[in-house]
């Protein structure tokens, strides 16, 4: 007996059941973000080593391999960098606001809601330094999880103001963002783990205890900045994205000093969604004013999102019945009928159909309809076609009615 064939670690296949459940969702995605002005973009699943050059993805998590040519190229662990291609190739008007549902490649180590390939969805506003595309991409990704029915939360924070907190607590320029990564362990590690490796980091005693201080502030923003010292700057700019926030009519949201968003080029505000539901934050980001322009040779200001779609998708199908088929009606002929031009009717009214196609007779088509919990079926013999009209039967009630192919067509609809 041959071995099993099995996918490949952190990889896996989708059946019908599964996949009919994402598709739906990729379609509800899109309309969200369509209505929000955003336009879909793609690239290429394999990168040349070089496109990953400017990004902080370590090289042990990266697929890549030399191909025929002698080419290092990998598959893509991420999507900015491809943007970051594209908006330095191609002449797109800006302010742009863009997005992309699509696959990514990672070796991490499996675990729940986490794969090695998995789908994203992307949301990127290039072009605007304002505060008002942060609260643009909140707005649409928080309509998206809405639209998916997931209740959640959103974290905010400002790198910026962390920058500035650090610096006060007498951390270096050049060791700041080595203590942020750390930081950004907090609900992994704890505060023990966390205070572990500052001091492990050469941090001193005193910083330490002032940044898990700082760590323990969350709630409003006005409590916030009377509790630490703010640059006017940077006052301004929170204020001002909440400001915006509250105008999209977004109000469950905590400013939370604990978020920090570990990826050394976050520039200002950074923000998280959490659904809770034992999955924690199922999308991420921030403004990252100079990561694009390290590929352009272009200043370009930009602010993006990113929603872990594997964890939505998780959350979705626990709440969800699944379904075997997208079909509404099958079609059985009795008989030696042609069932061909009824079937195309259906079709060309936009009526899923399906028909018998290996010869079984009615009892085993209404078994094979029942399986695969097909809403209708449609008898055809010769008797109906000469009375012209169907036998339509309700699968759920066990209802028949004769129908002319018109009326039938208009119950369907």
């Amino acid at each position: 007996m041959a071995d099993k064939i099995q996918t490949v670690r952190g990889m896996r296949d989708f059946l019908p059941e599964d996949q009919i459940l994402r598709n739906e969702m990729f379609n509800k995605i899109s309309k969200v973000l369509e209505r929000f002005g955003f336009a879909p973009w793609e690239g290429p699943a394999l990168e040349y080593a070089e496109v990953l050059q400017k990004k902080s993805v370590e090289k042990k998590q990266i697929y890549s391999f030399t191909d025929q040519g002698g080419r290092l190229l990998v598959m893509r662990p991420e999507k900015t960098p491809s943007l970051a291609r594209i908006l330095a190739t191609y002449p797109i008007a800006k302010p742009a606001k863009l997005y992309n549902i699509g696959r990514s490649w990672r070796y991490d180590r499996p675990q729940k809601g986490r794969f090695r390939e998995f789908w994203q969805v992307d949301l990127d506003i290039i072009g605007s330094t304002s505060p008002l595309a942060d609260a643009e991409l909140i707005a649409a990704a928080s309509s998206v999880v809405k639209e998916l029915n997931i209740d959640f939360k959103i974290r905010i924070n400002s790198r910026a103001l962390m920058n500035e907190f650090l610096k006060d607590c007498g951390v270096a320029d050049q060791n700041r963002g080595a203590v942020l990564r750390i930081v950004d362990k907090i609900d992994d590690i704890g505060a023990d783990g966390v205070k572990r490796e500052l001091l492990q980091a050469k941090v001193s005693e005193q910083s330490v205890r002032d940044i898990l201080s700082l760590l323990k502030l969350k709630g409003s923003w006005a409590n916030i900045k009377k509790t630490i010292k703010v640059c006017k700057e940077t006052e301004n700019s929170v204020t001002d994205f909440l400001k915006y926030l509250e105008q999209f009519g977004i109000k469950n949201y905590v400013f939370d000093l604990s978020l920090v968003r570990g990826l050394d080029y976050y520039t200002g505000l950074v923000f998280e969604i959490d659904a809770g539901e034992g999955l924690g934050s199922v999308a991420g980001g921030g403004r990252y004013d100079e990561l694009i322009g390290a590929y352009t040779g272009q200043k370009m200001p930009a602010t993006g999102i990113a929603l872990g779609f594997e964890r939505l998708y998780e959350i979705v199908k626990a709440k969800s019945k699944l379904k075997k088929t997208s079909t509404k009606v099958f079609v059985v002929p009795i008989g030696d009928v042609d069932v061909l031009q009824i079937v195309k009717t259906l079709r060309d009214s936009n009526i899923n159909s399906d028909f018998d196609i290996i010869g079984r007779g009615i009892s085993k088509n209404l078994e094979f309809a029942s399986k695969q919990e097909i809403p209708y079926v449609i008898f055809v013999g010769k008797e109906e076609l000469k009375k012209k009209k169907l036998k339509l039967k309700d699968m759920k009630t066990g209802k028949e009615q004769m129908l002319a192919l018109k009326d039938l067509i208009k119950k369907l609809l």
